[in-house]
C-alpha cells in the first residue's frame, strides 16, 4: 500500500488508506469503510489485495455509490447473477473502481462477485452482478513475488479449483472447456516452480 500511496501522493493525488479488511470480511467492516468513503468522497477506489479485499472493496463501492440501499435488500435480490428480476444500482457515478491484485488464484479483480459475512448472525452473503465487476484490474507480477508460499499454494488451488468448476459447470461450452483445460495445464507446468522459486 505503501508504494501505491506514495506513487500517487507524488502526483498530486490526494489518499485516504484503509487497512480494517480481515480475510472473509465482515459487514462491519465494510459499512466502517463505507463510512471512511463517504466522508472523504473519493472519485477513485483502488482495492489492494487479494480475494477478501477486493470483495469488501467491491461492497463499500456499492454503499458509498448508493448510501440509501439496504445491503440485506440487495444480498436477498442478487445472489445468483442467472436469475434477475431487480436491476442492479447503476455503479461509477461517484468513483470509478481500480483493482490492483497482490495474490494469484481468486480472480476478484476481474470478476461481477462479492461476498461478505454478517458479523452479528454469521451468515454469508454472496453478490453477483456484472456492475460489481471493478473499471481495471492491475496485475502486476512484481507484487506477488515475496508472497509466502503457503499464500501461493493456497491461491494455486484455489485457481485449480476455478478451472475445475469452470470445466464441469451446466453452463460450459466448448469454448469454456478450452480456456478450463488449458489453465490446468498451465497451472500443473508452472505452480509448483511458483511455490519453489517465488
Amino acid at each position: 500500500a505503501d508504494q501505491i500511496t506514495s506513487v500517487l501522493k507524488a502526483a498530486g493525488v490526494e489518499t485516504e488508506v484503509f487497512f480494517e479488511v480481515e480475510a472473509d470480511p465482515t459487514l462491519s467492516v465494510v459499512r466502517k469503510g463505507a463510512e471512511l468513503a463517504n466522508s472523504f468522497k473519493p472519485d477513485v477506489i483502488i482495492a489492494l489485495g487479494g480475494g477478501s479485499p477486493m470483495d469488501a472493496a467491491k461492497i463499500m463501492w456499492v454503499m458509498y455509490e448508493h448510501p440509501e440501499t439496504h445491503f440485506e435488500e440487495l444480498a436477498l435480490r442478487f445472489m445468483d447473477i442467472r436469475k434477475r428480476i431487480y436491476k442492479f444500482p447503476k455503479m461509477g457515478v461517484k468513483a470509478k473502481m481500480i483493482a490492483v491484485t497482490t495474490t494469484s488464484g481468486t480472480g476478484s479483480e476481474v470478476t461481477p462477485f462479492a461476498v461478505v459475512t454478517d458479523d452479528a448472525t454469521g451468515q454469508k452473503y454472496p453478490l453477483a452482478d456484472y456492475a460489481l465487476t471493478p473499471d481495471m484490474a492491475i496485475v502486476d507480477a512484481n507484487l506477488v513475488m515475496d508472497m509466502p508460499k503457503s499464500l501461493c499454494a493456497f491461491g494455486g488451488l484455489d485457481a485449480v479449483t476455478h478451472a475445475l468448476e469452470a470445466y464441469v459447470s451446466v453452463l460450459a461450452s466448448e469454448f469454456s472447456d478450452g480456456q478450463a483445460l488449458q489453465a490446468l495445464k498451465l497451472l500443473k507446468e508452472n505452480l509448483p516452480a511458483s511455490y519453489h522459486e517465488g
